[in-house]
């Protein structure tokens, strides 16, 4: 047992409608026992008592990150970040892949992901004819910042078997030039043939990703997370073997993918929910469509400027509805990647056919991203009592890319977190990272201020207050996993997880909420990262 602990000498959101402001909070253990005034919590104690006095910092319930690769982020860390804050421009990517090439044995792949094509000066993706002049020999990959689309040089398409005679698969497309000789430019599932070249992972590689990102999350006060997607069995291994050392960074919820997963669970008679306070078995998981960037988000319109491009349906309609069915059945809390507003409906359907013919009480079915959307959909989210999962900081990043492949007005409802809390529809904020960064800061500044990094507006009439942008990062990340009775607020008998902030964020000029940088993380009642001490 460890001393128990007492937080107080600045402001407290505690995400409790009965107590929403506290002067101090009291843990014992991996729980909370008290919250109130300073000298009631400290006698609820006891006498073996640690004390942390905020100073003035505003204190919070532990981040909820509702849809997030941990092991992405993880592999991040080693590769070449092509993000907006570093590099702008082509030839920024040709230097920083330069670079890597000068320390890099040939036989081995040079790996960069971030970039996004609306944000470079020359507005379009690298090609093979751009990669191929600084990494004639090293085979090269370059994942754009939604990881649905990938840039390679020569080599790298010629160790994945891809050339002019290569069809497109029927769930992806390879761009070519006027000759049909692939440009390097590879959308969805045409990136499978790179990611069978580069080879998997494995168990050892997995677990030590997943340790590194579980750490770079905690830097952001963030405590939980839902991991986007497990795969394969060594994945699963990986986060149970940090889980049974007591390493696991972070209390996670396990998106398991339908295709790759539900019938070993099945066969088990495990659904979402198994588990404990640290891991459980979360929703099911599949791909119905592709991402806005890519051009593949799947419309009910036609991308600006392309009169036949609706976009990607990763499956049919009706091959949606049967998975989905096959899930609810089981069991299974289900979530769908659903970013075009064709797609939304496709999967707004399914959910609807799965409880006609198996009602339960709270489905809870959640859509992942949940981007282009209209009033009409609104309603049907309402009515089916749908939890949306929007990335909050995508409008942040990807903005430009935004309107300039869809327009301006078919955005209005893009993230529109004011729309969703006035109909009463619970939406979880999340970072998708590292598509975009983990810091939850930037998501609560884009839902304030609804503006991006430019400091462009829009649409600000969906801009909601800082409390309701935190409580979308908190509490609302544990309703989507069913965790709301034991994290996400602060609470006797909740769990003992706080972010500790540097600042009030109600004092702070909204533009700049993004730069309040998290002094301590809290989980099970012990400091687990602390700014200062580093």
């Amino acid at each position: 047992m460890h001393p128990s602990l007492l937080v107080s000498g600045g402001p407290i959101l505690t995400m409790d409608p009965a107590n929403p402001e506290v002067e101090a909070v009291g843990m014992i253990n991996s729980r909370i026992v008290a919250t109130g005034d300073r000298g009631s919590v400290r006698k609820a104690l006891g006498s073996r008592i640690e004390e942390i006095d905020l100073n003035g910092r505003m204190a919070l319930p532990g981040f909820h990150d509702a849809h997030a690769h941990v092991m992405g982020v993880g592999y991040a860390l080693s590769q070449i970040d092509l993000s907006s804050n570093a590099v702008s421009s082509i030839d920024d990517i040709l230097v920083a892949v330069k670079e890597r090439v000068r320390s890099t044995d040939t036989a081995r792949w040079i790996l960069g992901q971030g970039y996004d094509q609306a944000n470079l000066a020359e507005n379009r993706h690298p090609t093979r004819e751009d990669l191929d002049q600084v990494a004639p020999n090293h085979p090269v990959v370059l994942w754009r910042s939604c990881h649905h689309i990938m840039a390679v040089n020569s080599r790298a398409l010629e160790l994945a078997g891809i050339n002019v005679e290569t069809p497109d698969p029927s769930d992806g497309t390879i761009d070519r030039d006027s000759s049909g000789v692939p440009s390097g430019v590879l959308r969805e599932s045409a990136c499978s043939a790179i990611s069978q070249a580069i080879g998997l992972p494995d168990e050892d590689e997995i677990a030590t990703a997943l340790d590194a990102g579980g750490q770079a999350f905690r830097q952001y006060g963030i405590t939980s997370v839902a991991e986007a997607g497990i795969h394969r069995a060594e994945e699963m291994r990986a986060y149970q073997r940090l889980h049974g050392q007591g390493r696991l960074a972070l209390r996670t919820w396990l998106m398991m993918m339908i295709d790759e997963t539900l019938d070993e669970l099945v066969s088990l008679g495990i659904s979402s929910g198994f588990g404990d306070a640290w891991m459980r078995i979360g929703n099911a998981k599949l791909f119905s469509d592709g991402s806005i960037g890519g051009r593949t988000a799947r419309m009910s319109r036609t991308y600006e400027g392309e009169i036949d491009n609706y976009g990607l349906l990763m499956m049919s309609p009706e091959e949606i509805s049967k998975r989905v069915l096959r899930a609810h059945k089981a069991g299974f809390q289900i979530g769908i990647h659903a970013i075009g507003d064709a797609a939304i409906n496709h999967v707004l359907d399914a959910y609807e056919e799965a409880q006609r013919q198996l009602p339960r009480l709270e489905p809870r079915f959640r859509i992942e991203h949940c981007s282009i959307i209209d009033e009409t959909i609104i309603d049907r989210i309402q009515q089916l009592g749908v939890i949306p999962i929007p990335g909050t900081t995508f409008l942040y990043d990807m903005r430009p890319v935004y309107l300039q492949n869809l327009g301006e007005q078919r955005v209005r409802y893009a993230y529109a977190m004011k729309s969703f809390k006035e109909r009463g529809i619970i939406a979880a904020a999340s970072s998708d990272a590292p598509v975009s960064s983990q810091n939850p800061m930037i998501g609560i500044q884009t839902m304030v201020t609804r503006k991006d990094r430019l400091g462009d507006e829009i649409f600000p009439e969906e801009r909601i207050s800082v409390e309701e942008a935190v409580r979308a990062y908190t509490w609302n990340g544990a309703y989507a996993s069913f965790g709301e009775n034991e994290k996400g607020s602060l609470a006797p008998g909740m769990l003992a997880d706080i972010a500790v902030m540097e600042a009030d964020l109600r004092h702070v000029d909204p533009d700049q909420l993004r730069n309040v940088r998290c002094d301590m993380t809290i989980a099970d009642g012990r400091v687990v990262y602390e700014r200062t001490a580093l």
